[in-house]
């Protein structure tokens, strides 16, 4: 019987461990409220008042580890889990995360019609207004009530936030060290997110002109409420 060279047969062991997966992370998106996963619709509370998330998407676009691409666009909802884990290419070690919260201008004019209903961008996902206005960055709706009860509909104020337009796409970089096989966790910090908003004036935008600095401070807030670990 032929014997392979040493080398040979080293090369051969490496490459049987190496596993798909180890040319991938996963990337999780999920909404914290007090330190632990957020779940769709439960009440919590900022001081007396009583709040209840009942829907919450978003776009992440641009996400690069270091300098690698890992993703052009992504849509998430982190009550899904088809919208809130993604498993994508990562090549080598990146010790830093960037990301866009929303699209970027050329990705704001494209037409939602030219997609397939599976790309984030198609109109399915129900994220697109108007020529005039286009995409949605985020779409945040809920409930609260100042008395602390939110189980009579009738005294409850409402949460709308649907916030759009190219001034309003921000960007973060995280000093993360990532690598392939890693699961990096992206969190939404919902405490963070109302720390500065005031629901009884600013709980409603559809980033018109008489709301625009309701959508200019969710925009603000939500991506200083975004913290990125690997776990």
């Amino acid at each position: 019987m032929k014997r392979l060279p040493f080398y040979g047969l080293l090369s051969l062991l490496i490459l049987a461990g190496c596993r798909p997966g180890d040319k991938q992370v996963t990337v999780e998106f999920q909404w914290i409220q007090n330190g632990t996963p957020y779940t769709q619709s439960a009440p919590f509370f900022k001081g007396d008042t009583a709040i209840a998330i009942d829907l919450f998407h978003f776009y992440i676009s641009d996400l690069r580890a270091g300098d690698q691409l890992l993703s052009d666009v992504l849509f998430v909802d982190p009550s899904d889990s088809t919208f809130s884990t993604y498993t994508l290419d990562l090549q080598r070690r990146a010790d830093q995360i960037s990301f866009g919260l929303g699209v970027p201008s050329d990705m704001n004019a494209m037409d939602p019609t030219s997609f397939e209903t599976t790309h984030p961008l198609s109109s399915a996902f129900a994220m697109y207004w108007t020529w005039a206005s286009k995409y949605r960055f985020l779409k945040a709706e809920g409930r609260f009530n100042a008395g602390g009860d939110l189980s009579n509909a009738t005294t409850n104020g409402g949460i709308i936030w649907h916030t759009g337009t190219d001034p309003l796409y921000r960007t973060r970089t995280f000093d993360v060290t990532v690598r392939p096989g890693d699961r990096l966790v992206v969190k939404m910090d919902l405490d963070l997110l109302l720390g500065n908003v005031s629901l009884a004036n600013d709980g409603f935008t559809h980033t018109t002109v008489d709301t625009y600095a309701t959508a200019e401070k969710v925009s603000n807030q939500a991506i200083a409420a975004i913290e990125v670990v690997v776990e």
